[in-house]
């Protein structure tokens, strides 16, 4: 069976200005505070709207129910994820809900479609794979020691490292890096801390290590970046800048670059092309619960909601190592 091409970046950049001359979706957008929830609630609008053929607000007011199951039987033909065509079609449908409501369109045409079960222990559970303690590390230490890095910048070498230390060390989402200045990297009580900015606008306090202790290689990772970017004490500055060869541009990496930057170091080291960002979430996590910390404060960390999201992330529990296929022999 062939699956559906993916978006094209002329396709998506056409369905951006579409949206960009529809004055009520900009209504909409207004709504949402979180920039992530506003970026990824755009981008499915306008993944529905280039997959659906669309070529004028009026069309977009006017889709049916017959677009919305069109639309989600293509996204999972497309082997997305059942968590991901849920947050699809929640986005589809919060847009339709608004323009019901403002009488642009006659009803909300994702009402009543069935939408798939994502699993009752949220999205990270058995979907996002984690990486080894040996795998985390060649990972990490790839944008210093690898080979394939000789020509790349050292600023760029010590942001990238910053980078992925922090991802493994906090177990953030993709694109909270984006949220730090560097006076959300301090001292706080005698421990060295970030202060991410999460989901709903809250502010998420993780703290790296004590203020004098000896390992602390994530909190050297930054400061060592930040001594040879130049930016240590501008405080309001964004923690990761974007880099030209020798010195930084001043402006913060834009969103997609979060997710660029790791996929490049996946790529780098060998590992698996389902290793993503996420990964390094379900690492942490995973990692944290086999050292035996509880539950409750991996969740705090980690900024869940609830402690049954965060169990569903844990690797450790499902015991890889004990299965029974393992001791099979033909």
């Amino acid at each position: 069976m062939n699956q559906p091409a993916p978006v094209s970046d002329v396709a998506l950049a056409n369905a951006y200005h579409l949206l960009a001359e529809t004055r009520a979706e900009t209504l909409w957008l207004a709504n949402f505070i979180s920039p992530n929830t506003k970026a990824t609630y755009r981008r499915a609008v306008a993944d529905f709207i280039v997959d659906m053929g669309l070529s004028s607000p009026a069309e977009l007011y006017g889709a049916g129910q017959a677009h919305v199951l069109a639309w989600r039987d293509q996204l999972r033909a497309r082997g997305l994820s059942n968590a991901a065509v849920k947050t699809k079609l929640a986005a589809l449908s919060s847009l339709y809900k608004f323009l019901a409501d403002k009488q642009l369109s006659p009803g909300n045409p994702v009402a009543g479609v069935r939408r798939p079960i994502a699993g009752s222990a949220g999205i990270g559970a058995g979907t996002t794979p984690a990486l080894t303690r040996r795998q985390a590390r060649l990972l990490m230490d790839a944008p210093m020691t690898h080979q394939g890095q000789r020509k790349t910048p050292r600023l760029q070498q010590l942001r990238d490292r910053a980078l992925l230390y922090t991802f493994f060390y906090t177990g953030c989402r993709c694109m909270e890096p984006g949220t730090l200045t560097v006076g959300d990297f301090g001292i706080d009580r005698g421990y060295w801390v970030l202060t991410f900015t999460v989901k709903g606008e809250k502010k998420n306090k993780v703290a790296l290590a004590e203020f004098d202790a000896q390992e602390a290689e994530c909190v050297q990772a930054i400061l060592d970046y930040l001594d040879a970017s130049g930016h240590r004490h501008d405080q309001d500055a964004p923690l990761f800048l974007a880099a030209r060869p020798g010195k930084n541009t001043g402006q913060a990496l834009g969103r997609s670059t979060f997710y660029d930057v790791f996929k490049k170091y996946v790529r780098l080291v060998g590992l698996p092309d389902t290793i993503t960002p996420h990964s390094a979430r379900s690492t942490f996590i995973t990692q944290a619960y086999e050292n035996g910390v509880q539950g409750e404060a991996i969740q705090r960390t980690v900024g869940h909601a609830s402690i049954t999201t965060t169990e569903g992330y844990n690797q450790s529990a499902k015991k890889l190592r004990k299965s029974a296929s393992l001791g099979v022999r033909y």
